[in-house]
Protein backbone atom coordinates (compact mmCIF):
# COMPACT_ATOMS: atom_id res chain seq x y z
CA UNK A 1 0.00 0.00 0.00
CA UNK A 2 1.19 3.68 -0.87
CA UNK A 3 2.25 5.62 2.00
CA UNK A 4 -0.16 8.32 3.14
CA UNK A 5 1.03 11.51 1.17
CA UNK A 6 0.36 14.16 3.80
CA UNK A 7 3.18 11.80 5.76
CA UNK A 8 5.56 11.54 2.11
CA UNK A 9 5.55 15.29 2.25
CA UNK A 10 5.96 15.18 5.72
CA UNK A 11 9.26 13.11 5.52
CA UNK A 12 10.44 15.19 2.40
CA UNK A 13 10.22 18.50 4.14
CA UNK A 14 11.92 17.12 6.89
CA UNK A 15 14.62 14.82 5.83
CA UNK A 16 17.58 16.93 6.59
CA UNK A 17 16.29 16.51 10.20
CA UNK A 18 16.30 12.52 10.32
CA UNK A 19 15.83 12.98 14.67
CA UNK A 20 12.57 15.30 13.92
CA UNK A 21 11.18 13.15 11.82
CA UNK A 22 11.59 10.45 13.97
CA UNK A 23 10.76 12.43 17.37
CA UNK A 24 7.75 14.38 15.37
CA UNK A 25 6.01 11.44 14.12
CA UNK A 26 3.27 10.80 17.39
CA UNK A 27 2.51 14.42 17.30
CA UNK A 28 1.90 13.71 13.34
CA UNK A 29 -0.01 11.02 13.55
CA UNK A 30 -2.10 12.63 16.29
CA UNK A 31 -2.94 15.66 14.34
CA UNK A 32 -3.88 13.38 11.21
CA UNK A 33 -6.25 11.83 13.04
CA UNK A 34 -7.48 15.00 14.91
CA UNK A 35 -7.71 16.48 11.54
CA UNK A 36 -9.57 13.87 10.50
CA UNK A 37 -8.49 14.42 6.83
CA UNK A 38 -10.28 12.24 4.39
CA UNK A 39 -9.84 10.23 1.12
CA UNK A 40 -11.08 12.73 -1.15
CA UNK A 41 -8.76 15.64 0.66
CA UNK A 42 -5.75 13.33 -0.06
CA UNK A 43 -6.75 12.27 -3.04
CA UNK A 44 -6.99 16.35 -4.13
CA UNK A 45 -3.63 16.53 -3.22
CA UNK A 46 -2.63 13.65 -5.44
CA UNK A 47 -3.40 15.64 -8.06
CA UNK A 48 -0.64 18.06 -7.70
CA UNK A 49 2.22 17.47 -10.17
CA UNK A 50 5.81 16.68 -8.84
CA UNK A 51 6.93 19.98 -9.64
CA UNK A 52 4.57 21.46 -7.57
CA UNK A 53 4.47 19.07 -4.93
CA UNK A 54 8.59 19.98 -4.54
CA UNK A 55 7.80 23.60 -4.51
CA UNK A 56 5.48 22.97 -0.98
CA UNK A 57 8.28 20.87 0.22
CA UNK A 58 10.38 23.87 -0.23
CA UNK A 59 7.96 25.93 0.68
CA UNK A 60 7.69 24.14 4.53
CA UNK A 61 11.58 23.57 4.86
CA UNK A 62 11.90 27.34 3.90
CA UNK A 63 9.31 28.27 6.48
CA UNK A 64 10.28 25.98 9.12
CA UNK A 65 13.98 25.91 9.06
CA UNK A 66 14.83 27.89 12.29
CA UNK A 67 12.20 26.01 14.44
CA UNK A 68 13.99 22.92 12.95
CA UNK A 69 17.43 24.29 13.95
CA UNK A 70 16.23 25.01 17.68
CA UNK A 71 15.28 21.87 17.55
CA UNK A 72 17.97 19.85 16.77
CA UNK A 73 20.10 22.29 18.93
CA UNK A 74 18.46 21.58 21.62
CA UNK A 75 19.49 18.81 23.52
CA UNK A 76 16.04 18.41 25.30
CA UNK A 77 13.27 19.74 22.67
CA UNK A 78 9.80 20.39 24.22
CA UNK A 79 6.73 18.74 23.16
CA UNK A 80 5.60 22.50 22.32
CA UNK A 81 8.31 22.97 19.43
CA UNK A 82 7.01 19.71 17.56
CA UNK A 83 3.54 20.66 17.90
CA UNK A 84 4.50 24.18 16.79
CA UNK A 85 6.25 22.68 13.56
CA UNK A 86 3.49 20.15 12.95
CA UNK A 87 1.17 22.97 13.20
CA UNK A 88 3.26 24.79 10.83
CA UNK A 89 3.43 21.72 8.32
CA UNK A 90 -0.48 21.21 8.59
CA UNK A 91 -1.45 25.20 7.68
CA UNK A 92 0.60 24.54 4.61
CA UNK A 93 -1.30 21.01 4.13
CA UNK A 94 -4.15 22.74 4.18
CA UNK A 95 -3.90 25.89 2.18
CA UNK A 96 -2.60 23.49 -0.32
CA UNK A 97 -5.98 20.96 -0.26
CA UNK A 98 -8.17 24.50 -0.38
CA UNK A 99 -5.78 25.65 -3.57
CA UNK A 100 -6.91 22.61 -5.50
CA UNK A 101 -10.11 21.88 -4.37
CA UNK A 102 -10.88 25.82 -5.31
CA UNK A 103 -8.74 25.37 -8.96
CA UNK A 104 -11.71 22.18 -9.61
CA UNK A 105 -14.18 24.75 -8.53
CA UNK A 106 -13.24 27.31 -10.93
CA UNK A 107 -12.84 24.64 -13.75
CA UNK A 108 -16.49 23.47 -12.99
CA UNK A 109 -17.62 27.01 -12.80
CA UNK A 110 -16.00 28.13 -16.49
CA UNK A 111 -13.19 29.89 -14.99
Amino acid sequence: MKENIIIELFNKSFDKFPKIQKEAQPFLLSKLDELKIDVQDIALIETISDEELTEIVEMIRQKNADLCSSINKSNNPNDELYKELIESFFIEINNTIDLVYNLIISKQLGG
